[in-house]
């Protein structure tokens, strides 16, 4: 497993274009947080958190870091390469996600964490716990969204399916009705102080999103260790 992440580990160190991505991301998170700042809002943190960065950058941050990884490719013909040297499918494809959920959890907890010191305000929680808490949450719900993403890429050659997973969780995630408890969206926005879908606890959102990347990520390695490999190609 550990040889095996060298290669999307190395995919994405050398995308220079997703990282110039996810820089405008992160940066569409902190301007908001600047202006929030600039203007002393009491709850400054909170309207910055659940403003760009929540609704905008979060999710693609982690779309950016999973498409740098498996380039223009579905998750399981990203692999096709190891796999042609014996690696097993479901391994390849697993050891893709794992970067994936690892890189998402540490941008999305660290952007989360910037934006609440930038803007935090005189009526938010006291700075390092603010700061603390926006971590925990953008590190979870960035990992969940990188397992979200991973199983929606584990359909089609070109993974199509992240696109469309990444418009219906929009879609359905930006309501409180029932549906909103199957996106990642739903429950970022429960945690960072936003109206809960069905009015779910903190508790629960934490819950869900763990199992969300537990779930999506055994989904999405199952879907693409079923891949059909073409030993002509890589």
């Amino acid at each position: 497993m550990r040889a095996l992440t060298t290669v999307p580990m190395r995919r994405l160190a050398r995308a220079s274009r997703a990282w110039l991505a996810i820089g405008f991301w992160a940066l569409l998170a902190v301007v908001p947080a600047v202006i929030e700042r600039a203007r002393s809002t009491g709850h400054g943190a909170d309207h910055a958190l659940l403003g760009f960065y929540a609704a905008i950058s979060l999710p693609f941050l982690a779309y950016s870091t999973l498409s740098s990884i498996l380039g223009r490719d579905g998750l399981g013909p990203s692999g096709i390469a190891l796999a042609n040297f014996g690696a097993p499918p479901g391994s390849v494809a697993l050891s893709s996600v794992t970067v994936a959920i690892a890189a998402s959890a540490f941008l999305g907890g660290m952007v989360g964490a910037l934006v609440a010191l930038v803007a935090h305000g005189a009526l938010d929680p006291p700075l390092g716990l603010d700061a603390l808490g926006a971590f925990a949450t953008g590190a979870l719900g960035g990992a969940a969204y990188a397992a979200y993403f991973a199983l929606g890429a584990a359909f089609g050659a070109r993974g199509y399916g992240r696109s469309i997973l990444l418009v219906l969780d929009w879609v359905l995630g930006s309501d409180v009705s029932a549906s909103a408890l199957l996106t990642p969206r739903a429950h970022v926005r429960n945690l960072l102080g936003g109206p809960a879908p069905l009015e779910v606890s903190g508790r629960a959102s934490y819950a869900a999103l763990g199992v969300m990347v537990l779930l999506f990520t055994w989904l999405a390695v199952t879907r693409a260790g079923r891949t059909r490999w073409n030993p002509a190609r890589g």
